[in-house]
This record gives C-alpha cells, structure tokens and sequence, in this order.
C-alpha cells in the first residue's frame, strides 16, 4: 500500500471501527454468508463494480472484465456472459425493472443496454454528448411503476435523464446550474414504494430525494465519518419499511438511515476478514431479507441479515 493510502486507511479506521452507534439494526458481526474470491472463474470477480436484486431474487453483478454474471438468493453461480465491447472501459451500473429486464449502464461506451435474465440482448439506447438522450458517463439505472426509465451520469453532464418505456428521452434533472439539486456525479439511484428517487450524490458526500418529475425534495449528508455523515456514497438502496441503506466508497463501512437522515447504525470496517470491507461499491436489498453488499475491493460479495 502507498504511503498516501496508510494514512488515509489510519484516519478512517478509528471511525470505522468504532462504528456509528445508533438504534438500528446493524451491529458489528460477521456476514451470515460470503459468495466469490478473486479470478476469472465462474463465481470469482475482478474488481466487481455494480450489483442488483431482480425481483426473482436472483443478484447480478458486473466486474473490471466485463462479466455479468447472475447467482441464487444464496450466492450459488449460475450463468455468465460479457459484454459485447468493453476495451474503452467497463460498465459501473445496474438495473433491473419489474419484468426482470437487466439495465446496464455501459459507462464508458455512453450507452445503456438491456438483456434478459439470461443475457440475451434486447435493445440499447444512448450514445456521446450532452444534448437530451445523450450520454457522457452514464452510472446507475432504475425505473418507475409506469415502466418510466432513469438514468444517471457523471462526467460533466452529472444528471439523471428519464425516459419512456420505449427509450425516448423526455426530461432531466440535477444538472449544472440547478442550484440546491445540481448533483456531482450520482452513483447510484433507487426507488422507494412512493416512487422517489434516492440518489447517492457521492462528490458531494449526500443522499438526495426527487420526485419522478425532478423536483428535489430533500437531502442529508456532509463529508466526513462521523455517525450521519458520508464519504463517497456509491451505493443507495431502499428497505421495504422506507429506510435506507448506503454503501460509502470512501469510509469502508455500510450505513442505516431514516427517511430523515438520522444515521440508525453501521456495518463494516476497514480490511480483509469477514465483517469488513476495501472500497464497497454497491448494495442491494433481497425478498429473502438478505442484504448483499458489494466488497469491491475483496472481490466478494457479503450477504448479512437484517
């Protein structure tokens, strides 16, 4: 490790350690269960940067070779496939919508595309630049009840785009010069059963919340370690009693909030064993009550109970 890493890892440690406090349900204590280890096998990642829950269940995660590949509820491997290009860069996000359509967020090729469950393609839309439609880095995809489809960039753009079930852009929102709204590259986005948008603004260390019309709501959240606060939330998924879970890049650890941004507790610390983590990315929540974090840096996955 650089000498710049050891003393970044040394001021985030004790925080970590430490924990958040709170009321919520997330003591320290090892995962209920732990799925992958770095290679190139099935099963195994290379740096695994996004993560999601279809509704089946099933969890789908993409890493630095450019491999989706999909597992059980328990972590069991059960098909992979890659992407049809990935020299430029590899993809950061993903989606998937009520029918089980996989939406991934093809970031260095500025386009969205969309497979079934099995990697089958099934369409792609997007393409370079910074008119409506268009895409610099796209991060994250989600989508509403009405099949409406949302997705997030970064890289100059740093906005959030929806469009209609048929891939038509119609609005955006958070860009430059939108005052309070104006986000700094949204990492991750996810609705809530009220169909707002949460969004892992993670340069500006917060989580904000806009209506489907892009109109922001609230916000909470300020660089630091400290319980309540973030460094570089990437990761933001919603619990089925409205409360969130945020999985911060920066300070190794995952973090239960309310819907107000009162911090409820943490998971996670800085290292190698189970229980803690290296640069998580990514976090989803299963029907089975699992939640699975994405231990970017661990080339694993770590589903604990909640």
């Amino acid at each position: 490790m650089s000498k710049r890493g050891k003393m970044i890892l040394a001021t985030l440690l004790p925080a970590a350690l430490n924990g958040c406090g709170g009321d919520g349900d997330l003591s320290p204590r090892p995962p209920e269960k732990t799925f992958g280890d770095h290679g190139l096998g099935p099963g195994q990642f290379v740096y695994p940067r996004a993560l999601t829950v279809a509704p089946d269940g099933a969890v789908f995660a993409v890493d630095k070779y450019a491999r989706i590949q999909r597992f059980k509820p328990d972590g069991t491997f059960e098909i992979c496939w890659q992407m049809p290009e990935w020299l430029s860069g590899k993809p950061t996000g993903l989606g998937v919508d009520a029918s089980g359509r996989l939406f991934v967020a093809d970031t260095h090729y500025h386009r969205v595309m969309v497979f079934d469950r099995d990697g089958k393609e099934l369409a792609r839309f997007g393409s370079m630049g910074e008119e409506m439609g268009q895409f610099i880095f796209p991060t994250d995809v989600a989508s509403d009840g009405d099949g409406n489809i949302y997705v997030a960039e970064y890289g100059g753009n740093d906005r959030i785009t929806r469009f209609t079930p048929d891939f038509k852009p119609v609005a955006s929102f958070g860009g430059q010069k939108t005052g309070e709204a104006e986000l700094l590259r949204p990492q991750s986005i996810a609705f809530d059963a009220q169909w707002d948008l949460w969004v892992a603004d993670a340069c500006h260390h917060r989580i904000c919340r806009f209506s489907r019309e892009g109109r922001l709501l609230s916000r909470f959240g300020a660089m630091g370690t400290a319980p309540g606060q973030l460094q570089y939330p990437y990761g933001v998924a919603v619990r089925p009693d409205g409360t969130l879970l945020v999985c911060e890049f920066g300070n190794a650890r995952l973090q239960h909030f309310d819907r107000n941004g009162k911090s409820l507790g943490c998971w996670g610390s800085p290292g190698r064993e189970p229980g803690q983590l290296c640069a998580p990315w990514a976090v989803g929540i299963g029907g089975n009550g699992f939640v699975y974090v994405l231990d970017s840096g661990n080339n694993r996955v770590q589903m604990i109970k909640m």
